[in-house]
């Protein structure tokens, strides 16, 4: 049984089905950070590091966090990273060390109260915390729209947008560890083979949590046959990314 929060199961699918993020949105990201090739940076809950290839890309010195091993396995040889086994409440990492922290998709699985006083920690003056998530435009989307459909059958108790519902600038300054909070988004599509597309469900934690082995079965079963049917080959897949940065205070 899948529980909250452990990809344990999900590794694989996660590895090979998860988007990545608009290089345009992170170069902006960087710029209003401020930072500069070599520049010390965590990526807190890493996992399978999509974003950590990003960070790795640009040439700074990268610390990737995540507690959990197999999503860590998961994660391609990258130059300048290196991996710690901890967590947002207890980085592992030294104090004032790092220019930048970012969560990519991740945060909503901490507990700020114990995070951000440990991400602040670590943190040089003046340096930002950015969290950041895919969220995909179902309206945008026939496939999407259908899909959304056939969970609401399969697992009518499943909440969707957890996520959009959070007021993240409040939560990132409710300990008064940063203040500010500035918005950034852009808009990308990534076209998905039919098996990266069933895989990217597969991947889904507190789907599979919500619906358990049985229900996510037969709504993969379902949503296979559907593609099938259709004879699609390929999904296009439309995110909105939206980012929220904050400064230490």
């Amino acid at each position: 049984m899948t529980t909250p929060g452990d990809f344990t199961s999900q590794a694989g699918s996660y590895g090979r089905a998860r988007p990545g993020y608009p290089a345009g949105l992170v170069d902006r990201l960087v710029s209003y950070a401020g930072l500069v090739e070599g520049d010390p940076v965590a990526d807190l809950g890493a996992g399978t590091g999509l974003f950590t290839q990003l960070l790795a890309a640009r040439h700074f010195s990268v610390t990737a966090v995540e507690p959990n091993e197999a999503m860590r396995s998961q994660a391609p040889p990258m130059a300048g990273v290196v991996w710690l086994a901890s967590t947002f409440e207890a980085t592992g990492l030294p104090a004032s060390s790092q220019r930048w922290a970012v969560a990519a998709q991740a945060f909503h699985w901490a507990d700020p109260s114990r995070a951000l006083p440990e991400i602040r920690r670590i943190l040089q003056p003046q340096g930002c915390f950015t969290v950041l998530w895919n969220n995909r435009q179902n309206e945008r989307s026939d496939i999407l729209t259908w899909t959304r459909e056939a969970i609401r059958r399969h697992v009518p108790d499943f909440e969707d947008s957890y996520r959009e519902k959070v007021d993240w600038p409040r939560i990132l300054t409710q300990t008064a560890d940063f203040c500010g909070g500035v918005c950034h988004e852009a808009e990308h599509v990534v076209a998905m083979p039919r098996e990266r597309y069933l895989d990217l469900w597969r991947s889904h934690n507190r789907l599979s949590t919500t619906a358990g082995p049985a229900r996510l079965q037969a709504f993969i079963a379902d949503l296979e046959s559907y593609l099938l049917a259709g004879n699609l080959q390929a999904v296009k897949v439309p995110y909105l990314t939206k980012a929220w940065t904050v400064r230490r205070s």
